[in-house]
């Protein structure tokens, strides 16, 4: 729902997502629906709704770069080392780091998710506009706007 094995190849090549489920069957489809299920428990301890059709931008890339590191960490030990300087999964490492700092956020309620916006238009759609009222009062002799 929030990620799919090709959002991960955003941020691993595809050959490392292959290694993964060629030494143990399933396991990108496993670190998918983990983290999948971790986003949703967030996003309901945080207070938000989120449908199939409405994903964030924010949500998805969470999820892709958290199931992409956690793919990895399933082939390999280089992951667990920043101090060495040949450990090519150290960006995606940081990443993921980030990624779960966002998440714990997205938990807390603190970060402002925004639905994905419509790609086209109809020439029956129907918008609607609700924004505050003005805090501030105009001068005297402007009247309202």
């Amino acid at each position: 729902m929030y990620c799919t094995r090709t959002d991960l190849t955003a941020y691993i090549l595809e050959d490392y997502l292959a290694a993964a489920d060629n030494q143990t069957e399933g396991t990108v489809a496993t670190a998918i629906a983990n983290v999948e299920a971790e986003m949703t428990e967030a996003l309901v301890s945080g207070g938000y709704t989120v449908t199939e059709d409405s994903v964030p931008a924010t949500v998805k890339r969470v999820c892709s770069v958290i199931a992409a590191y956690n793919s990895v960490c399933a082939i390999t030990s280089l992951v667990s080392s920043e101090t060495s300087s040949d450990n090519e999964f150290l960006p995606l490492q940081r990443k993921a780091e980030r990624a779960e700092k966002v998440m714990d956020q997205i938990r807390e309620g603190k970060v402002r998710l925004v639905a994905p916006t419509a790609e086209t238009s109809q020439p029956n759609d129907t918008v609607v506009v609700i924004s505050q009222p003005s805090r501030f009062k105009s001068p005297k002799g402007w009247g309202r706007f």
